[in-house]
């Protein structure tokens, strides 16, 4: 059964619009900075703002998911969570000096970057369309 704060995914394009604005954040930033590091706190403030997004974003999500009881369910999640794992993984490693800033960069424009907008208009439309029908 459905509740008042899961029952539609019209806050999944608002989410992801936001999300894609976070990520830009963090692209201009990785692309302003000295291979250095110097000035990393506003990258690192704005990685952590796309993370717990992020966080936030997938558990209403998943939320909506379980109570629509949507088939592919899990493997949806566990998408989710390798990439939130990746995030944070960067995060570590920047801070631990073993990643550059502009590699950062490189990994978000060429993986990250396109797996999201792949996700976004595979798994969560067909998320959106299965609720849809269910009517949510």
């Amino acid at each position: 059964m459905m509740t008042e704060h899961t029952e539609s995914a019209d806050f999944m394009d608002e989410d992801h619009d936001e999300a894609m604005a976070l990520l830009a954040r963090v692209v201009q930033c990785l692309g302003e900075m000295p291979s250095s590091g110097v000035g990393s706190g506003r990258l690192r403030e704005d990685l952590l703002d796309f993370i717990e997004h992020s966080r936030a974003h997938f558990r209403r999500e998943e939320a909506l998911m379980k109570a629509v009881e949507f088939p592919p369910f899990q493997i949806h999640k566990q998408e989710h969570d390798t990439r939130l794992e990746a995030l944070v993984a960067y995060v570590d490693d920047l801070d631990a000096g073993v990643m550059e800033p502009e590699d950062l960069k490189q990994r978000l424009e060429e993986d990250f970057i396109p797996w999201y907008r792949r996700h976004c208009a595979t798994m969560d439309q067909a998320t959106a369309r299965f609720v849809a029908r269910k009517g949510g």
